[in-house]
């Protein structure tokens, strides 16, 4: 069906253009996109209403109601809900007279957002189209008073904090980030396109051998060999005999607690623009496509306009590179949903196989990967696989970049050696708890990995090990909690998400995470009790062995780490029976 619906678009749109960039045009034009937008665009193309009405209302920035005249969006991440955005949201919707979603008389409009890439800065929200730190009191006045027209508000863009490696450690993926470059010139001052000059001067299949002598394996979720991968699409055949492949960078980072992805384009562009190429002349892609979060809007220029430098440079002419600005679905981060995005589809899960690297964009041979993965090939050509390999452990080569939020005494940006352990990150590394806090949990990989206790802290960073002890290292998010965090109301946030966040193809994930939710609440509400618990473990195993992705399938890690880990936090909710 897909198949059909893409072939729809390229006859009436011309080839490659989609319903989705369409929308996004008119969105970008006007600020909605109204029913007769709908309308005139399936007529004027020939389209089925029913696709381009099913494409608006799948994206959350597609929106079909007016803007207000100012909006707020309040991040509740799990590193921003540790930081106490609820305590903030509840404030700002008592003072504004409005629950989220809905707009104030004085054209204020209220919502929240998972993540905005400042873990470590929180509590943090969007005024308009500017990112803020809330951590501050005053600032809350001074956005409540903007988004009422009372004063303009004066806060400016908060900074994260990069730690690179000390003296004599491993630096790889952070060793142009000493300074920010973003402009060419600068860039290759730093000796950055000297690989790709290198890789270009070599055979293909020598390119995707010292990739696979590296054993990088992906830094975006389940750590699959990169190598295979490039491998996999440089052999494969698009259906059609076309011979087209293409390179996919996953620039969709919406995991909460990580922003390691939006910190590597906003200071080093020109390192993910030359990794993309060697990718390409690896796999012998004519085009690739960056897929950038919508709630990183800095990064996305920063990215256009070092795409735009590098294409007048010349050095797009054998591959050339489209930035694609995401609208608002974390689904997107999964593999096929991206792609169906990029064909201008909803982005509805596939069912694999095939997989992308063999049937991928538009059929054809694709390899998709995350900025960090990206970011780390130009210094494995520089250097060799085997020097690569020869960092981190026996079964997780390499080096991790990490991210700590507000929790901890240095919350920011780290790199180390994979088999370093969570206890070395948050002591030695970061400083141990802020401000004399005792930690009572640690979440690794984003909103579907597990909740460790303080006794499994010297469990090393490393994906097998992770996985053994129900935890997931993923993006490399680091969540910490405090003695003060309830996380019973943290695994509430977490079944939440997944609730507004599925694609709905499935129903363990799209009704499940609904049920899921309902169970927190009437515990949190009239108490925990053996019947609910023991229905909330069996919807977690319908879940994790039903869904079609790992949004469905690993949103129950975290919370039977709860169960299994925290029961005191699910105690404190018990209620005395009453006569």
């Amino acid at each position: 069906m897909s198949g059909n619906l893409i072939a729809l678009q390229n006859k009436f749109l011309g080839e490659g253009q989609t319903v989705y960039d369409e929308l996004a045009r008119i969105h970008e034009r006007q600020g909605f996109v109204a029913d007769n937008d709908i309308e005139q665009l399936a007529e004027t193309h020939n389209l089925p209403p029913s696709l381009v009405r099913a494409t608006a209302k799948f994206y959350d920035e597609l929106s079909q109601e007016k803007p207000a005249k100012h909006t707020l969006k309040i991040c509740i991440g799990e590193a921003c809900r540790a930081a106490g955005c609820d305590r903030i949201l509840q404030r700002c919707s008592q003072q504004l007279g409005i629950e989220p979603g809905e707009v104030a008389a004085s054209g204020a409009r209220l919502e929240h957002v998972a993540c905005l890439g400042y873990c470590g800065l929180g509590p943090n929200a969007m005024v308009d189209d500017t990112p803020v730190s809330l951590a501050d009191p005053e600032a809350v006045d001074a956005v409540l008073a903007h988004v009422r027209d009372e004063n303009n508000h004066t806060l400016q863009e908060p900074t994260n904090s990069l730690f690179p490696p000390a003296a004599g450690q491993p630096c790889v993926v952070l060793r142009h980030m000493g300074s920010t470059v973003t402009a060419l010139d600068a860039a290759r001052a730093q000796g950055i396109y000297a690989a790709l000059d290198k890789t270009r001067a070599m055979e293909p299949q020598a390119v995707v051998d010292q990739i696979k002598a590296s054993q990088l394996r992906g830094r975006g979720g389940a750590g699959f060999p990169t190598g295979i991968k490039l491998q996999t699409v440089r052999d494969s055949v698009a259906p059609d005999g076309s011979g087209r492949r293409f390179v996919v960078v996953n620039f969709d980072e919406g995991d909460a607690g990580s922003y390691i992805d939006k910190e590597l384009i906003e200071r080093d562009p020109h390192t993910q623009i030359e990794g993309v190429l060697i990718a390409a002349h690896a796999t012998g892609a004519q085009h690739a496509y960056i897929y950038a979060r919508l709630e990183y809007p800095k990064a996305r220029q920063v990215l256009e306009a070092a795409v735009a430098e590098a294409r007048a440079a010349g050095l797009l002419e054998t591959c050339d590179i489209t930035v694609v600005r995401g609208q608002g679905a974390y689904i997107c981060g999964e593999e096929t949903s991206l792609l169906r995005s990029l064909e201008g589809l909803p982005a509805l899960v596939s069912t694999r196989p095939p997989f992308p690297a063999q049937e991928g964009l538009w059929r054809c041979p694709t390899a998709v990967n995350n900025v960090e993965t990206i970011h780390t090939l130009p210094w494995i050509m520089e250097h060799g696989g085997a020097a690569y390999a020869a960092l981190g452990s026996a079964t997780s080569r390499g080096t991790k970049v990490l991210s700590l939020n507000t929790r901890v005494a240095r919350p920011g940006i780290y790199e180390i050696e994979l088999g370093t352990t969570l206890r070395q990150v948050i002591f030695d590394l970061a400083g141990g708890m802020a401000d004399g806090q005792r930690l009572k949990a640690v979440q690794v990989g984003g909103p579907l990995g597990g909740l460790l206790p303080e006794s499994l802290l010297d469990t090393p960073l490393e994906f097998e090990a992770m996985a053994a002890v129900g935890a997931l290292l993923g993006h490399g998010g680091i969540v910490v909690y405090s003695e003060a965090d309830d996380l019973v109301k943290i695994g509430r946030g977490l079944f939440h998400f997944c609730a507004v966040e599925s694609c709905g193809k499935c129903f363990p994930c799209r009704i499940g995470a609904v049920r899921g939710t309902e169970l927190f609440d009437q515990m949190i509400e009239t108490g925990v009790t053996d019947q609910r618990l023991e229905l909330l473990s069996d919807l977690c195993e319908t879940m994790k062995y039903g869904s079609l992705c790992a949004m469905g399938g690993m949103t129950p890690a975290p919370i039977e780490s709860i169960i299994e880990h925290f029961p005191e936090e699910l105690d404190r909710y018990r209620r005395e029976p009453t006569e």
